[in-house]
């Protein structure tokens, strides 16, 4: 086994102040918006979260959550080879311009939010103060 080493506290205060600030942001700006990341899975819209980790895994997240019914019919879709099923490209769709979306809008309200290079979250935000 292996321990993640955790930021220090004062590094996660500044985390969880910037991710509320950041949820802020999104409620301003109309969406529904959720912190757990415990309970993504009942949630619908933004998910904002922040990740202790003291290394390149660490920081302040936002990805938009689909609901659960459509995120299933896509990987059914995939899964069959379906990837021109419209339910397929409907997912993508809302997808890939959720996440243009909130990039933009982040950054219309001052943060840096980009791509997290994450290859198991390939929508997934990085949100910097």
């Amino acid at each position: 086994m292996f321990e993640i080493k955790k930021a220090s506290e004062a590094e996660i205060a500044e985390r969880n102040d910037l991710a509320g600030k950041v949820a802020e942001a999104l409620a301003m700006a109309g969406f529904t918006v959720h912190q757990d990341v415990n309970q993504a899975s009942a949630a619908l819209g933004a998910l904002v979260w922040v990740d202790p980790a003291d290394d390149s895994r660490g920081g302040v997240f936002v990805q938009w959550l689909i609901n659960p019914s459509l995120n299933r019919a896509a990987a059914e879709s995939a899964q069959k080879g379906q990837i021109q099923s419209s339910t397929f490209r409907y997912f993508s769709f809302v997808t890939e311009h959720m996440y243009a979306t909130l990039i933009a809008i982040l950054g219309s309200a001052g943060f840096q939010a980009g791509d997290a290079d994450d290859d198991m979250g390939p929508y997934l935000i990085r949100v910097e103060g």
